[in-house]
């Protein structure tokens, strides 16, 4: 995500995808102690292709020591310096300029970024925090008492480790679905024992074979498996297969919700080890009240409803 880094005090500011900056604290996400800084004074923005800068002061706000033109976008490079208000104010050097990514941006120096895709474990001591994103598309954070809605900014930590969430999907939903689209070359390979208990999973992607092995998690996958495989048989079309009532599904595996929750989360986590590099971070797809698997090409072996350990496949 992009970044703008201190000269000084080596601070670092993570970019929201509209981010104001100004000496009133009440209106800006980064306050700004420069003496000729103006209450409202710049704003960098992703335009969906490039990081851009307008300056909307009285000073004036520089980019390698150079006036930009008040109130028109300025497109921002790497290692640009740039001032607000006058040539002796604190330089920001930008940094980072990659597109905006809906994540916790730490608050405290040597916490990590961390990037949210669905679901997202997070312990500080002896809190653990559930951060997800429900069916009606609100992220919320769950501290195992009662759930609370976030908000672009919100801070998110405890006992001294701290984050900021920021919500960028208003810049970035588009390139996330048509992401999540594109993955055809990936399938899903299921094994299952015959009472299901034992759940095995590859994956192909790439010309590569990855084994996952045996995992309780996957066991959630198979079904959901299952449920796209059989509606595609039905000849349903691509949006309304392998939906399930996220009721039903947590009395098939006999789990509340968060537990479903923590076992996206661990499979999300074991693909990223394996495979950081990977379009499967986002594995389900949700909407109001159902869940589904977000892939389209799968096999499953052995199980309930197969015979003799026959093999079911389907390449939608």
């Amino acid at each position: 995500m992009a970044q703008l880094i201190h000269s000084t005090q080596h601070q670092i500011l993570y970019l929201h995808n509209n981010h104001t900056l100004g000496r009133d604290t009440c209106t800006n996400i980064t306050a700004l102690n420069a003496p000729a800084a103006s209450r409202n004074h710049a704003i960098i923005a992703w335009d969906g292709a490039h990081w851009k800068i307008k300056d909307i002061s009285k000073n004036g706000t520089f980019v390698n020591r150079l006036p930009i033109k008040t109130g028109c976008f300025h497109t921002l490079h790497l290692q640009d310096h740039i001032q607000f208000g006058d040539l002796s104010a604190d330089t920001w050097e930008v940094a980072d300029l990659a597109p905006p990514i809906t994540c916790l941006a730490p608050l405290v120096n040597g916490l990590p970024v961390i990037e949210l895709f669905d679901i997202e474990i997070i312990n500080t001591g002896n809190t653990e925090l559930m951060i997800y994103l429900d069916e009606r598309g609100q992220w919320q954070c769950d501290d195992g008492q009662s759930p609370m809605p976030l908000a672009d900014g919100d801070r998110v930590g405890a006992n001294g480790q701290f984050w900021a969430f920021l919500d960028t999907r208003a810049a970035t939903a588009t390139q996330t679905f048509e992401a999540a689209r594109s993955a055809d070359d990936v399938i899903f390979h299921f094994s299952a024992s015959s009472n299901e208990e034992h759940v095995s999973l590859k994956i192909d992607m790439n010309n590569t074979t990855v084994d996952l092995g045996e995992r309780n998690h996957h066991y959630l996958l198979l079904l959901l498996a299952k449920q796209r495989l059989e509606d595609t048989r039905k000849g349903l079309p691509d949006h309304d297969q392998g939906w399930v009532n996220k009721d039903v599904l947590c009395h098939m595996m006999g789990m509340i919700e968060q537990h479903i929750n923590i076992q996206i989360h661990r499979f999300r986590k074991q693909v990223a080890a394996v495979m950081p590099q990977s379009p499967l971070q986002q594995i389900i797809e949700r909407r109001p009240g159902e869940l589904r698997i977000a892939h389209r090409q799968l096999t499953i072996k052995g199980g309930f409803q197969q015979l003799q350990g026959a093999q079911t496949s389907v390449n939608a």
